[in-house]
């Protein structure tokens, strides 16, 4: 389960509170990088993702393709056959992921610590839930024009995740 939620929050991050008062779509790019202790360059994935009322789409198109999917309250990821497949035992994370797409503070605020960080527009979230506090150490949060820009992941090894967001304008976004 710990490894389940460990991809879900790796792959997608970028993750959305379908509820109504989300008023667009949000549709773009992201680029993640996985740096591991000992090694001097991350590990770098790439993909796009498209946030609407009924779901998230999470596509890692770089280096290899998989996609995630959020929708009614569970996690799937898609199989070769293009079939969503429920992932059990990630339903309880699914608010975490919305929350953080959605820079939706008060339900972060029901599962972290928040405080401004030293870096302009950023936040740094401390977990309260002990099996996030066993995985990390903190979340940086950093926003801009109500979009979530980048996000890092601490872990207590020594790792860390960094994760880019570049949103396509609502015009780009329904030719997609």
């Amino acid at each position: 389960m710990i490894r389940l939620f460990l991809v879900c929050l790796g792959c997608l991050f970028t993750t959305v509170t379908f509820a109504s008062e989300q008023p667009h779509n949000k549709v773009g790019e992201f680029s993640q990088e996985k740096y591991f202790a000992g090694f001097t360059k991350p590990f770098i994935s790439s993909g796009v993702f498209t946030l609407d009322q009924e779901q998230l789409k999470w596509q890692v198109t770089k280096p290899v393709i998989n996609t995630l999917l959020i929708k009614n309250g569970q996690v799937y990821v898609e199989n070769a056959q293009g079939e969503a497949v429920a992932q059990p035992g990630a339903a309880s994370f699914v608010n975490l992921l919305q929350a953080i797409i959605s820079h939706d503070l008060d339900a972060l605020g029901q599962q972290f610590t928040l405080s401004d960080d030293t870096q302009a527009g950023c936040s740094l979230l401390l977990p309260k839930d002990q099996l996030l506090s066993q995985l990390f150490v903190s979340f940086q949060l950093c926003t801009s024009d109500g979009n979530v820009q980048q996000v890092r992941l601490n872990e207590h090894n020594a790792n860390y995740t960094i994760i880019h967001f570049n949103y396509l304008a609502p015009a780009a976004a329904e030719i997609n």
